[in-house]
């Protein structure tokens, strides 16, 4: 097998892009983005892959096959990160995508059916408070009214980013894939299990998809010396106390699998002297047990409403979305499995927390998701770090399923 010295060096390259002191910026939609998708793109274009762009930005790259009308055997991830990111999250899964073709390639053999790359559009909320969007729009799981909705933190709308680099969504129907035979990603795992258990791999059973929203909390903003505490109407004490009840009903429901996060908390008008009168959050509820996690929303709905009205605040509560937990397919699952005994790989079924592009290519067609190890369970962050060994075998995996996968004589599950 392959050093995948290659895929060492495409890291090399396109995780100059974008880095800074305090990690990787490459949102969705900016100059450093768009450069990583060129750069794919043109790796893409050196081994003889036809490359396309569509009308939402997400870059395929297509080995045609020996019977290029037939479906499609689709594999990647995405390049974009969140703020400060780190090196390998959506990246790895492109450029291991690309070198198992590569590798495949090298082989002499020829698919029967088509292999396309992909790096998804927009896969990050960081931008948008949206995730997966260029696979929720393949997958026909979101709407153009939803998409003129958003907004980055600068007020640049959702439409007028993407147009910025020539692209216009028009009817997005024209954009869901019905052509595809089965999906393969991989990615790391951004959790401590693999590492902790000694597993190489981590074959996905069930993504905990999220449900977010977007809250404002509204008090008075007053002078922090001349109004006293009786009077006040402090929206980020209210805010505080929410986020609080959020963090104890996580634990609460922690049993389930369940996790709750506040993870954006913007404070008006932000000075010292100042009672703040508006406070923005951001919450993320994620599970697998749909019914845990509708308990939280109706308990959390529920608090939000009483400290409000306690305290004398006003509150504006939005959905962000609202998924429900997918299952991968057990029929790829199981060809995984047996290529993990075959190359010796040890391996374990597991949920995946996070939320994953293959969460929506389900919708349409049979879906795998593999991990590789993260050292120290670390994840959107800088100091991401899985092994050469680990992210070995990891491609071993990914090329022996494409090989597979993409002969006559199997049949995928419908």
């Amino acid at each position: 097998m392959e050093n995948f010295a290659e895929l060492y060096a495409d890291l090399e390259v396109v995780n100059q892009i974008g880095k800074t002191t305090d990690g990787w910026n490459r949102l969705a939609f900016t100059p450093e983005e768009r450069a990583a998708v060129d750069y794919f793109l043109n790796c893409s274009r050196e081994i003889g892959l036809k490359t396309r762009v569509d009308a939402l930005g997400n870059a395929y790259a297509r080995w045609e096959g020996e019977n290029p009308n037939s479906p499609v055997v689709l594999c990647g991830s995405h390049l974009d990160t969140v703020i400060n990111g780190g090196p390998l999250d959506g990246v790895l899964g492109v450029f291991a995508a690309l070198e198992a073709v590569r590798i495949f390639k090298k082989s002499g053999k020829l698919p029967f059916y088509p292999i396309e790359i992909v790096a998804f559009a927009c896969e990050e909320s960081s931008r948008f408070g949206v995730a997966t969007i260029g696979s929720k729009v393949i997958a026909g799981l979101i709407d153009k009214e939803k998409l003129s909705q958003l907004k980055d933190r600068d007020g640049v709308s959702f439409e007028q980013a993407i147009q910025r680099w020539g692209y216009t969504y028009g009817n997005l129907s024209e954009l869901v894939r019905t052509d595809l035979r089965a999906y393969l990603e991989m990615h790391i795992e951004q959790g401590p299990t693999l590492e902790v258990t000694g597993d190489e791999l981590g074959i996905v059973t069930a993504i905990a998809a999220p449900t977010r929203f977007k809250i404002v909390v509204k008090g008075v903003a007053a002078h922090s010396g001349a109004t006293a505490m009786s009077y006040r109407r402090d929206a980020l004490a209210g805010a505080a106390e929410f986020i609080l009840t959020a963090e104890k009903w996580g634990k609460k429901e922690e049993p389930a699998g369940t996790v709750v996060t506040v993870g954006v908390c913007d404070v008006l008008p932000g000075s010292m002297n100042v009672v703040p009168g508006e406070v923005r959050l951001q919450l993320d509820i994620r599970s697998i047990d749909s019914d845990s996690k509708k308990r939280v929303v109706h308990a959390l709905q529920a608090a939000l409403k009483e400290i409000c009205q306690a305290r004398k605040l006003e509150v504006e509560s939005t959905s962000l979305g609202d998924d429900e937990p997918v299952f991968m397919s057990e029929e790829l699952n199981k060809l995984i499995q047996e290529i993990c005994a075959k190359e010796s790989i040890k391996y374990r079924e597991m949920p995946s927390g996070a939320g994953h592009d293959a969460m929506n290519l389900k919708m349409i067609c049979p879906a795998a998701l593999i991990f590789v190890p993260s050292q120290d369970g670390i994840s959107h962050n800088p100091k991401e770090y899985t092994s050469p060994q680990d992210i070995s075998a990891g491609v071993r995996v990914l090329y022996q399923a494409l090989v597979q996968l993409t002969q006559k004589e199997l049949q995928a599950e419908t």
